[in-house]
C-alpha cells in the first residue's frame, strides 16, 4: 500500500510539472519602461467603440487597417502582407526592428473581432499592446530582429484554416528559411478580476491546480513548448508583479491553440500564447458586453512591460 501511494504521489508530482512547468526566480523585479495606460485605454476605445465593426470582409476591416498603419507609423515604416481569399484583400500590417537577421522574434495579435461585436478584450486589447511595444521597441537599437505582426481573420469562418493571417505570415517565415526564435501571440490580456471564483477552467481538476481568482496572466502552451513556456514564464516573473501562471496541455482541452500562435506550431516554431484566459474568465467574451470599461489598464501595462522584457531577453540569447 506505501508503495502504491508512493507511487501515485510520485505520478501525481510529474503531471504537475508537466503542466504548470514551476520556475524560481530571486523575486527582484526588472527595471521596465513606462507603458501608458492612458494610451491603451484610447487605444481600445477607438478599437472597440469608434471604428466600425472589424469583421472579417475587406470593406469592414480596411478603416482598422488604415488606423493600424498610422499609429505604427511613428514608430517606422509598417508594410501590408497582402492575401486573397475568394476576391477580397486582406492585410496583415507588419512593422520590423533591428537588423535583417535570420533569427527573428515575433509578436502578434489579431484586429479583427467575431461578427461584427465591440471586442474590446477580444482582441482590441492585443492590438493595444502591439503599438505599445512599437513604442517601447523604438526607443532601443536592437542586435538582431523583432517583427510585431497586426494580424488579420483569426476569427470564424477563417478560424482553423489557411485563410488565417497568422498563417500567412508564419508560412512565409518558414519558406523565407527564418529561424523564428519565439513567438507570443497577444489574446485578450485586458479583463482581470480579484473576486473569488472569478476563474474557472475548460476542464475538472484544473481548479485543483491553478487559483480560482483571474488576477493573474497567463502563458499557454502545448506540450512541444515546455522548455519555451517555462522560458517566457521565468521572463515575465521577474519583469512584472502580476501573477503569472502557465499551462502546457495537449490541444484537446479546449482555448490550447485557440489563436494565432497554433500556426507556428504547424511550422514548428516555438510560441506561446498570451491571455487573460478568454472565456474562463472573460464572460462578456464574444458578446456585446465585451467593452473598453470592463478592462484594467495597469494590469494590461503590467503585460505589455513583460512582453517587451522578453523579447529582449530572447534577443540576448
Amino acid at each position: 500500500m506505501i508503495e502504491l501511494i508512493a507511487a501515485l504521489f510520485l505520478l501525481f508530482f510529474v503531471l504537475w510539472f508537466l503542466l504548470t512547468q514551476p520556475v524560481w526566480t530571486s523575486g527582484e523585479q526588472a527595471e521596465t519602461p513606462e507603458v501608458s495606460t492612458e494610451t491603451l485605454r484610447n487605444d481600445v476605445v477607438a478599437l472597440s467603440e469608434t471604428l466600425p465593426a472589424r469583421f472579417g470582409n475587406e470593406k469592414s476591416l480596411e478603416p482598422t487597417v488604415l488606423w493600424i498603419e498610422k499609429k505604427l507609423q511613428q514608430y517606422g515604416t509598417p508594410y501590408r502582407q497582402t492575401y486573397q481569399v475568394d476576391n477580397e484583400l486582406f492585410h496583415n500590417i507588419i512593422l520590423s526592428f533591428g537588423p535583417d537577421t535570420n533569427e527573428v522574434v515575433v509578436v502578434g495579435a489579431h484586429y479583427d473581432t467575431d461578427h461584427g461585436l465591440p471586442g474590446a478584450d477580444d482582441n482590441a486589447s492585443g492590438v493595444a499592446g502591439l503599438l505599445e511595444l512599437a513604442r517601447l521597441l523604438s526607443n532601443i537599437k536592437l542586435t538582431s530582429r523583432v517583427e510585431l505582426v497586426a494580424y488579420t481573420l483569426e476569427e470564424q469562418p477563417f478560424y482553423n484554416s489557411t485563410n488565417m493571417g497568422s498563417y500567412i505570415h508564419a508560412k512565409s517565415m518558414k519558406d523565407a528559411g527564418k529561424q523564428v526564435t519565439l513567438m507570443m501571440s497577444l489574446e485578450m490580456i485586458g479583463y482581470f478580476s480579484d473576486k473569488a471564483g472569478s476563474q474557472q477552467y475548460p476542464v475538472p481538476l484544473l481548479d485543483k491546480i491553478y487559483p480560482d481568482t483571474g488576477n493573474f496572466i497567463g502563458v499557454v502552451a502545448n506540450m512541444s513548448n515546455m522548455m519555451t513556456a517555462r522560458k517566457v514564464k521565468k521572463s515575465f516573473r521577474n519583469s512584472t508583479r502580476l501573477p503569472v501562471y502557465s499551462i502546457n496541455a495537449p490541444t484537446i482541452i479546449p482555448g490550447i491553440d485557440f489563436s494565432d500562435h497554433r500556426n507556428y506550431w504547424l511550422m514548428d516554431y516555438p510560441a506561446v500564447m498570451i491571455t487573460d484566459t478568454a472565456f474562463a474568465r472573460n464572460m462578456a467574451y464574444h458578446t456585446v458586453n465585451d467593452t473598453a470599461d470592463r478592462l484594467d489598464y495597469e494590469k494590461m501595462a503590467q503585460v505589455v512591460q513583460a512582453v517587451y522584457f522578453t523579447v529582449l531577453e530572447q534577443i540576448k540569447e
